[in-house]
């Protein structure tokens, strides 16, 4: 594995698939909150999985919440929270209010950006982290559908100064070459290594990590 991308396993609901994940490496371990996601927790939960992860690698992942939500969030003891958004549907105004609830730091913004459209580069100037999920119109990420490499590609050659986390149907047999291609700093998976939706495949967790770490040339 190229020793500056850093792994993210997503949409943990069980604290031995977080004891695995950790076991094998994972740089950061990801619950998410969205009622409509199939990998959705509880606020209850997701405190009992945070706490199972060490601190600095927890993140929670909800779309587009009020601020109101999103303070609630911080009372569940993550470190970052991606955030995943239409940017036509959100006004700066509102990601503005999630960056005075969370600071700058801990914000991982997660916009749908439509294939053939350009990255809405004002958002550069308000975070730092990135994360670009496959595009399906009407779903905000999980959609196990690979996404545009060559645009991630593009976007953090052209803006290097922040953090690019590359999400959207990764799996074992893949991830090596998306390494490759597109030098992402952080490589976020969740459905490529599961048995069911929320239910981790130890095997495929390890096959998962061992690709990383050999990718293609």
């Amino acid at each position: 594995m190229n020793t500056a991308t850093r792994i993210k396993i997503c949409g943990l609901t069980r604290k031995e698939d977080i004891a695995r994940a950790l076991e094998l490496g994972a740089d950061y371990g990801g619950v998410i909150v969205f009622d409509d996601s199939p990998r959705a927790v509880s606020a209850e939960k997701a405190r009992a999985l945070a706490a199972a992860i060490p601190k600095g690698k927890r993140v929670l992942v909800d779309v587009a919440p009020s601020p109101e939500r999103l303070a609630a969030h911080q009372k569940l003891g993550f470190d970052f929270y991606q955030i995943h958004f239409d940017p036509a549907a959100v006004p700066p105004a509102a990601i503005a209010a999630w960056i005075r609830t969370v600071g700058r730091p801990a914000l991982w913004l997660a916009p749908r950006v439509p294939y053939g459209t350009a990255f809405p580069e004002y958002l550069i100037e308000v975070a730092d982290t990135f994360v670009i999920d496959a595009y399906q119109a009407g779903v905000y990420g999980g959609t196990g559908k690979v996404g545009n490499w060559g645009f991630f590609a593009r976007e953090k050659e052209a803006f290097p100064e922040n953090k690019w986390v590359l999400a959207g149907g990764l799996t074992p047999e893949n991830i090596a070459k998306a390494i490759v291609e597109t030098h992402a700093d952080i490589v976020d998976v969740s459905s490529g290594v599961e048995a069911s939706p929320g239910r981790k495949d130890p095997a495929k967790l390890a096959a998962f990590f061992a690709a990383a770490r050999t990718p293609a040339q």
